[in-house]
């Protein structure tokens, strides 16, 4: 699973004309929703079992849900979790990010490492600077320290993937450009 194909433009517009129709309003969480729902039906058709919400076992008081899962067919830990978070650039969404990744390794842990992937998949709109990677880097090459004091690390057969859905911002609406993915670890 490891370098795994990403959904791509083509499919996305295929699959979800509505986020490329240059017709999507950026309102509430529709943007989140339409990405979740990307990841879930692309996990779908790669042949996994994919699950929205997937919550990590043993939360010990700090419930973590993956955006979403994908388990094969008879499995029961998956082996990919993926967030999709919005991002504009600034200190507080760049440390929402931070946060995202860390949420995905632990999960990752707390599912005893099965998770071979982690994808954390972020949307922006309009010109925004780009995330922070060293930062994101170092969170995967040298882990952190919980909320609830466990030590959080990266397993050794892990691969972390960045992937960006970069959108043009028009007057009132907002239509998916390019998405571009970067291997974090």
């Amino acid at each position: 699973m490891a370098n795994m194909t990403l959904p791509n433009f083509e499919w996305v517009s295929n699959n979800f004309p509505l986020l490329t129709s240059a017709k999507l309003i950026d309102q509430d969480v529709l943007v989140h929703s339409l990405g979740c729902s990307v990841w879930n039906t692309f996990g779908h058709d790669q042949g996994y079992m994919a699950v929205v919400e997937c919550p990590a076992p043993n939360t010990s008081g700090a419930d973590i849900r993956s955006d979403s899962g994908w388990f094969e067919m008879q499995a029961t830990k998956p082996l990919c979790l993926i967030e999709f978070e919005r991002y504009d650039g600034s200190k507080p969404s760049q440390l929402k990010l931070e946060e995202k990744l860390k949420n995905l390794l632990e999960s990752a842990q707390r599912w005893q490492h099965s998770p071979i992937q982690l994808i954390l998949s972020t949307w922006s709109q309009g010109l925004a600077n780009a995330p922070d990677i060293k930062s994101l880097k170092d969170i995967c090459k040298y882990g952190f320290t919980s909320s609830t004091g466990n030590r959080i690390s990266a397993h050794h057969n892990l691969e972390v993937t960045l992937s960006r859905f970069i959108f043009i911002k028009s007057l009132s609406t907002i239509a998916l450009d390019r998405i571009h993915n970067e291997v974090l670890l």
